[in-house]
């Protein structure tokens, strides 16, 4: 896979370490060649080029001629990644790699997520606005060897730029339509030259909601967040490299409030919920680090990266069904503390590099949980007919211990071909502490339902060997076998004893690749291509089990298969005229998946969720020479995605249909690169398709998620 556009050169040889690669010139940029692009997936610095994964960077630039402020916006950007466009919560993400992913955003994960390279634990609380980002990389495929946890599908790792000798602010404030306010700052510089240099990045944003609850007679799907970063670098010797981050995030923005099919009238207004619940959503996240690095000599590096992170939510209050009576609703409290330690050993030979190490993490993530749902289909007062609805409280707490060791090594064995071999042991703990209450509808208890607790421990091989062929200096060919696998775990929403003790096993995947890595006409086009199967055992998913008729379970209930291609080109045409293009194709299908809907109500042979067959990019960037100083800059780009379900019963309630995305900006860039303006529109043709689609025969319920309308952005940013 390559980048899909020109991202920075890399640093030059001299450059101070640490030092952003942006800071670097080299000759090729000068003569409208695309510039290297330099990325640390395999844990040190390679040419991308040179680099045996399928990986998506995005360069800052990049980033601003997309309009991507988190990576939300990324969505439909990369080959095969689905990021769904409406969420539980602002700072919730959930995402689909490769036809593979995880849809509860309580559960662990599929594509992990590193921000500077520590791992986040849950998807809950996991997504940030980009401030002061050096790029933003995507591997595609397992990554069981060198990365933390549950990367079976693949990692997002959003990378921040380090403080060095060199100072440098960006402040920008942004307005838009719908009393969007973005303020954002960072600053960087020394404070003792060659020492120690500090680092600081804060974010303020602000919309108003982009529908309207008459029910609650206000705007709803508000945007109100705060957000900031501090960097500390200490050189105290050409050896030791040290580095604490704090970092803090204030959410206060509306839970999602979802369309309901029924509506007042019998019409359906696509920008009006008739929700009775306050969508409150309180979270406090915050998180510190360390990274220690020392210097062996010229071929060893040492490293350690220790963190904390946690989060509060509290409250979350939404509503499952939209409308203006009670039918379902969650009243809930969640709470996570993490702390992990990465120890490494980095080698850099002429012929040999590796890296080798542990990691261990340990999480406790609580949960209490106030629900109400109407028993059946038909309208009912909850005033008058209290025994219709089910009431309970889950309070449970999960907690995690995990253990790895890991190593891969790449041998060059000739001039022209590399292998690779790689593997990870890791051994989990988890223990199920579970204690629900009966509740009536005002959230007195009225009695104990299920208390207990359950625990468990697996162990997980998962080796990698990949051969990569450097044809001539611009192609490369890799193939690569890999083993990935998600964590095994307990079912937070059981309601029943015997399930809350049983625990569920890991889920596996056996992945094949092949990909090429081309530049051509003397580096003016490049074009990667990858080819990939995976397969997966014990697929993680909820199902009936016929012993607890009318029980939703949590279990290993499944086998999948994912198959597909993906291209990715880049293009630097004359005239400052740059081209990209990022596709892919993907047959994801479930082998088994038994009473799914049900028992007897089987998914086999369906589609995956969120896996739509097709997903293309086309991006396209021009200097427009206009009579007047500076830089003129008008970028675009089109991304479509083919028709995905739901849910694995592909009911025509679960459809979601093919659609299109549009989005453009336009820019002017002071002649001394200071001053910038950027005017930013995305779905410029205010696509208002439905992006998600939810049904419960049980309840008769049924919302609709829309994407965000066309929005217009008025950026005015200084940088030094």
């Amino acid at each position: 896979a390559a980048a899909p556009a020109e991202a920075a050169p890399p640093a030059t040889p001299d450059a101070e370490p640490g030092a952003p690669a942006t800071a670097a010139v080299t000759e090729e940029s000068k003569n409208d060649q695309l510039g290297s692009v330099i990325v640390t997936a395999q844990r040190r610095e390679t040419n991308l080029q040179q680099t045996p994964i399928a990986i998506t960077v995005f360069s800052p630039e990049l980033l601003q001629q997309r309009g991507a402020g988190s990576i939300r916006d990324l969505a439909g950007q990369v080959p095969n990644l689905y990021v769904a466009r409406t969420t539980l919560s602002y700072t919730t993400q959930t995402y689909s790699l490769r036809g593979i992913g995880e849809t509860d955003p309580i559960q662990e994960p599929v594509v992990a997520t590193y921000i500077d390279d520590v791992y986040q634990p849950r998807q809950l609380s996991s997504l940030f606005d980009f401030n002061d980002v050096q790029r933003v990389e995507v591997l595609r495929g397992p990554q069981g060897t060198l990365y933390g946890r549950n990367s079976s599908a693949g990692a997002i790792r959003v990378i921040s730029a380090d403080p060095n000798n060199e100072f440098h602010t960006s402040d920008s404030l942004t307005y838009g339509n719908y009393n969007a306010i973005k303020a954002q700052a960072s600053v960087s510089g020394p404070l003792i030259k060659d020492e120690l240099a500090l680092s600081i990045a804060y974010t303020r944003n602000r919309r108003d909601g982009i529908d309207y609850d008459p029910t609650l007679r206000r705007d709803v799907n508000r945007i109100d967040v705060d957000s900031g970063r501090v960097k500390l670098r200490w050189t105290p010797s050409e050896k030791w490299e040290l580095q604490a981050t704090l970092t803090g995030t204030v959410d206060r923005s509306d839970t999602r409030s979802y369309i309901p099919i029924r509506q007042p009238g019998g019409g359906l207004s696509k920008t009006t919920s008739f929700s009775e619940v306050q969508p409150y959503q309180h979270l406090n996240n915050g998180s510190a680090s360390l990274r220690a690095i020392f210097h062996a000599d010229k071929h060893i590096d040492l490293k350690s990266i220790s963190s904390v992170n946690g989060f509060d939510l509290n409250p979350v209050f939404y509503d499952n069904d939209g409308e203006a009576t009670l039918i379902q609703k969650n009243l809930i409290h969640y709470a996570s503390g993490d702390f992990t330690q990465e120890l490494q050993v980095n080698g850099h030979y002429d012929a040999l590099s590796f890296t080798t190490g542990a990691f261990y993490l340990h999480e406790r993530f609580y949960v209490q949980r106030d629900g109400y749902s109407r028993k059946n289909a038909m309208p009912t007062d909850p005033a008058l007919n209290p025994e219709n609805y089910g009431t309970l409280r889950a309070h449970n707490i999960t907690t995690t211990d995990s253990f790895a060791l890991f190593g891969e090594a790449n041998l060059k064995v000739t001039d022209w071909a590399t292998i690779t071999g790689g593997i990870r042991e890791t051994l989990e703990h988890k223990s199920f502490r579970f204690n629900n209450k009966t509740i009536d509808l005002a959230g007195n208890v009225t009695g104990q339902s299920i208390q207990g607790d359950g625990s468990d421990h697996w162990g997980a091989l998962t080796p990698k060997a990949s051969l990569a062929l450097q044809y001539a200096q611009s192609t490369l060919q890799y193939f690569t076998y890999s083993r990935g696998f998600k964590s095994g775990g307990f079912d937070n929403r059981a309601t029943n004893i015997d399930l809350a003790k049983r625990g569920f096993n890991p889920e596996y995947v056996n992945s094949y690749e092949t990909g090429l890595k081309n530049e051509f006409f003397d580096r003016h086009l490049r074009a990667n291509v990858a080819v990939f199967y995976n397969d997966y055992r014990d697929l993680q998913v909820s199902y009936t089990d016929p012993a607890y008729p009318g029980t939703t379970v949590r279990g290993n209930a499944g086998k999948a298969h994912t198959a597909g291609a993906e291209l990715e080109t880049d293009a630097r045409l004359p005239f400052g005229l740059g081209v990209q293009f990022a596709g892919g194709y993907v047959r994801a299908v479930y082998d088994t998946y038994k009473n799914a809907g049900g028992a007897g109500v089987n998914a086999d042979g369906n589609p995956l969720v969120n896996a739509p067959k097709w997903n293309y990019s086309v991006g396209a960037s021009y200097d427009v020479p206009l009579p007047a100083p500076g830089l003129f800059r008008l970028a675009g780009d089109v991304n479509y995605t083919s028709e995905f379900w739901n849910t694995a019963l592909t009911r025509p309630q679960d459809h979601v249909p093919d659609q299109a995305f549009v989005n453009g900006t336009f820019s002017w860039t002071s002649p001394n690169d200071r001053y910038v303006v950027v005017l930013t529109s995305r779905n410029i043709l205010d696509s208002q398709k439905r992006v998600s689609s939810n049904f419960t025969p049980g309840t008769g319920v049924r919302f609709l998620n829309f994407p965000d309308p066309r929005t217009v952005l008025l950026t005015l940013k200084y940088q030094l």
